[in-house]
């Protein structure tokens, strides 16, 4: 279900008015990881496309602080819209640059292109199709006028865990997510693997041992949630999600809470009753018979929620540790982001 306030679906806004003007074409500065899951080879056709368009900076960046100098580059040369040609982990550095050190007097409209190994923010919010074809389509709109996209608004995750600076992002996980991310990185990812079927299907071994009560594969978390500075509670936890897409890789919504609050979360109990019956219901976003609290599945919308974790968590796709101590990993929604979308 989309959540109240949060198109879905991409809708034309304000934020194109500024290009529409007669003649007005915008000022656009592409961000281009070469390291990339998708950049690592093919980035010819990609740069052939960027030199065809008069209005046009392009960047190589490999770091955040690549990143943050490019994104301070844009905002000096009147840069309206930023084009990410990155996975996942860019998709963050953007935003974590663009919100912590704001090189820019108001947030630029934003475009993503799919181009990481797994590219779960673009293909919510990105342009779909291959990363040549998205972006030429851009620049025959930016140029001509010509195609109708419009705009996709998220809020951003704000996430403060102990031992490290704030980050933005926009999915968060831990449990067998973070695992699943760890085994797909150790086995998987070297072997040259893209798209988001070999990461999905990672995820889904693990669901998988947690339906055969596999302990060696599956690690339950001790977890303390609190949600909107409601009341704590401590559980083992087999996975738990925050995010504000609205669709996560092989096109699952795996949340059904019916709060207004911007960030969805979505936790599950280890040795959870009824789990292979439950998890249709649970993947397509809807509360069945079988997926309730009682029997360990919770989903829930909050602004803020607080968690106790004695394991790591991954952002994007990038893993943390949070220092242990008494102090929670708080996620908040954050401002707003503006995605251009065909």
């Amino acid at each position: 279900m989309a959540e109240q306030g949060l198109p879905s679906k991409a809708t034309p806004g304000d934020d194109l008015d500024a290009f529409s003007g007669a003649g007005r074409r915008p000022r656009i500065g592409v961000l281009v990881n070469p390291f990339s899951g998708g950049n690592r080879s093919g980035l010819e056709a990609v740069r052939r496309a960027i030199a065809g368009y008069p209005r046009i900076y392009p960047c190589d960046v490999r770091t955040p602080q690549d990143v943050l100098k490019a994104l301070a580059g844009f905002a000096r040369h009147g840069v309206d819209l930023v084009v990410v040609n990155g996975g996942d982990g860019t998709v963050q550095a953007v935003l974590t640059a663009l919100l912590d050190h704001q090189p820019f007097e108001q947030l630029p409209l934003l475009t993503v292109l799919q181009s990481g190994t797994t590219s779960m923010t673009a293909r919510d919010v990105g342009i779909r199709g291959s990363r040549v074809k998205a972006l030429q389509k851009l620049l025959r709109w930016a140029g001509s006028g010509d195609g109708s996209p419009g705009i996709v608004k998220r809020p951003v995750l704000r996430v403060q865990a102990p031992g490290h600076p704030v980050r933005h992002g926009m999915f968060f996980g831990a449990a067998a997510v973070y695992q699943g991310i760890q085994y797909f990185h150790r086995k998987v990812n070297p072997r040259g693997l893209r798209g988001e079927v070999m990461p999905g299907l990672t995820i889904l071994r693990y669901l998988w041992a947690v339906a055969r009560a596999n302990d060696k594969f599956t690690a339950p978390v001790p977890l303390t949630a609190a949600l909107d500075g409601g009341p704590a509670r401590r559980f083992d936890c087999l996975i738990v999600l925050v995010s504000t897409l609205e669709r996560l890789f092989l096109g699952i919504h795996p949340y059904w809470g019916s709060e207004d609050g911007p960030l969805h979360y979505t936790a599950v109990e280890a040795s959870p009753r009824h789990f292979i019956r439950a998890l249709p219901s649970i993947l397509r976003g809807r509360q069945g018979a079988l997926s309730t609290p009682l029997n360990g599945y919770f989903s829930h919308n909050a602004a803020e929620i607080k968690l106790n974790l004695d394991s790591g968590f991954t952002l994007d796709g990038q893993l943390y540790t949070p220092e242990k101590g008494r102090e929670p990993t708080v996620v908040q929604a954050g401002a707003t982001a503006s995605f251009l979308r065909f």
